[in-house]
């Protein structure tokens, strides 16, 4: 047996992914009861590209909505379990800006809402959230979204110039103008 001890500033300097793994092994040494891998209970779908692609076509016009729906594809902020990557609420929040939860859950469900219209089925689930804060979603769904974005930045070109690139480029000057007429303001008698 190994022990490693932690400061809680190493905890807290840890990445998110490395903080929800000790969260789960802490919680494991607790429990009264085994702990099994969580399932959100009905099966999610995986989504093809351009079944993602017709989705975001749906949920563009409402920007928080378009930025929880890439948040799905974030790959360094999942775990996997079980063919379905977890991530969780606090760091969907946090990563969108967004001001609770239930705003974070109110977006999963409007890109849930725009996928059922794209399959015509009622009945699929893009992602499923249980009482720990945790948002599951299928593998080949996550990797798929995180592909969508990859083809949007390729399609737009917005790839990092090349050195050769930067250096032919002329760099823009930028000049602060400073008003003379403003004069700084008087020291309070003391």
């Amino acid at each position: 047996m190994v022990g490693i001890t932690l400061s809680s500033e190493q905890i807290r300097a840890a990445p998110p992914e490395v903080r929800h793994w000790l969260e789960q092994q802490i919680a494991a040494l607790l429990s009264p009861l085994p702990v099994e891998a969580p399932h959100p209970g009905p099966l999610l779908v995986a989504c093809s590209r351009q079944e993602l692609r017709a989705v975001l076509e749906q949920i563009q016009p409402l920007l928080p909505v378009v930025g929880v729906f890439f948040e799905l594809g974030r790959e360094a902020a999942s775990m996997p379990v079980q063919g379905m990557r977890a991530l969780r609420l606090a760091d969907i929040l946090r990563h969108t800006r967004l001001q609770t939860a239930d705003q974070v859950v109110e977006c999963l469900e409007m890109i849930t809402k725009a996928l059922r219209r794209v399959r015509g089925d009622a009945t699929v689930l893009l992602c499923a959230v249980d009482r720990q804060g945790n948002c599951y979603v299928a593998e080949k769904t996550a990797s798929n979204i995180l592909a969508l974005w990859q083809d949007i930045v390729a399609e737009r070109a917005l790839q990092p110039a090349t050195p050769s690139q930067a250096a032919a480029e002329p760099v823009p000057e930028f000049r602060v103008a400073v008003a003379p007429d403003i004069a700084p303001p008087a020291a309070e008698p003391g």
